[in-house]
């Protein structure tokens, strides 16, 4: 009887296990975790380019910051184009290295493919070093975040306000706020290093605008009134925004300085249009990621924050207003009695000039910033 033809037998490659439910749950949690890991570890936040062929050059930085409008963008157009190009709010931060003093910007080198044009610049029109200026926005929920991550490898610091219009109403109050998170910035920076703090310059913006509105429209000026003009402005710009630091330093000492029923907290200018500050982490997301990750049986010790905040430990310093203003060390107005300039620079530890500047006079109207720098 002949054998029976053997056949081979066919054995499958996949496991005979089905996905059930709880199999497929635990692949999308898994998936889950290296997502949260990837996205949302903390990681050092890198430098721009810019950045990093400032450092390379040995460049000195230079930070333009200053409340919405005041001709910051304008400022930095100038400065590393040569001309006043049109400008709108600023999103994020515009960065260059600035070769020249009246333009001739290296990116603008760059983008024409002259690697050598630089060094054809006469001697007289260059800095001594080159110089990374950097311009933040003045958005209300951007600017301080900005502020933090930048103000630590700052050389030189300018806070532009408006000449002609921001010296009054809303606009005067922006600008002390936005001042006063500065001073507490640099307060809290001097308790935490040894090197002295980058020199301030408070810059008028638009002196062009605010003499002729200054001389009453009228059509001829004296030399002698075109001298005192510019420390006109000066003296104003000192007195209001003393004024209204004056009342913020009542208001958080509690002894006043708004009228009943209307006192407001010092961060509120922050809160424009009935849109918080964007905060350095938001900590019920924070507590939210943390619980999850603890659930998982992944510890985070880590404060970074969610949604590309900038997390307190690249800069070394908080980005919340509301944070920044209530640590003691960052107290501006550690003195007695009335506040006045002396004692705030002393407060801080930051010394403090004054200027005037317009983008539309040449290169005489920003020729005093780059005296200010050259003495960096």
């Amino acid at each position: 009887m002949a054998d029976p033809k053997l056949e081979p037998e066919v054995t499958s490659l996949l496991p005979t296990t089905t996905l059930t439910p709880l199999r497929i749950f635990l692949s999308l949690s898994i998936l889950l975790i290296f997502l949260l890991i990837a996205f949302l570890s903390p990681r050092r936040r890198l430098e721009s380019p810019v950045a990093v062929r400032a450092k390379k050059k040995g460049a000195k930085t230079v930070v333009l910051v200053g409340p919405l409008a005041s001709g910051k963008t304008a400022l930095f157009s100038r400065l590393v184009y040569g001309s006043a190009q049109q400008t709108h709010t600023s999103m994020r931060e515009n960065e260059a290295v600035v070769k020249a003093k009246w333009g001739f910007g290296e990116d603008e080198f760059a983008k024409k493919g002259e690697k050598e044009e630089a060094e054809k610049v006469p001697r007289r029109n260059r800095p001594p070093d080159p110089l990374h200026l950097v311009d933040l926005p003045g958005h209300p929920r951007l600017r301080t975040r900005s502020l933090a991550q930048y103000l630590p490898a700052a050389d030189g610091l300018v806070f532009t306000i408006d000449g002609v219009t921001g010296l009054t109403g809303k606009n005067v109050r922006d600008a002390g706020e936005h001042f006063h998170v500065v001073l507490s910035l640099l307060a809290l920076l001097s308790s935490r290093r040894s090197r002295p703090l980058p020199p301030l310059l408070v810059l008028l913006t638009k002196s062009d605008l605010s003499s002729s509105s200054a001389s009453g429209g009228s059509t001829t000026s004296s030399p002698a009134s075109k001298t005192k003009s510019p420390s006109l402005s000066i003296d104003r710009a000192k007195q209001s925004l003393l004024r209204e630091l004056e009342r913020r330093r009542l208001a958080a000492s509690g002894g006043g300085g708004t009228s009943s029923g209307s006192s407001a907290p010092l961060s509120a200018g922050a809160k424009l249009e009935g849109l918080d500050a964007i905060p350095a982490g938001s900590s019920s997301s924070k507590g939210l990621v943390a619980s999850l990750l603890s659930a998982l049986g992944i510890s985070s010790s880590s404060s970074s924050p969610v949604g590309g905040a900038l997390p307190e430990s690249t800069s070394g310093l908080p980005s919340d207003e509301s944070e920044i203003l209530s640590l003691p060390e960052a107290d501006a107005f550690a003195f007695e009695g009335q506040a006045d300039w002396d004692k705030l620079e002393q407060a801080v530890g930051v010394e403090i000039q004054w200027a005037t500047a317009s983008v539309k006079t040449g290169r005489d109207g920003v020729a005093r910033v780059y005296e200010w720098v050259d003495e960096l």
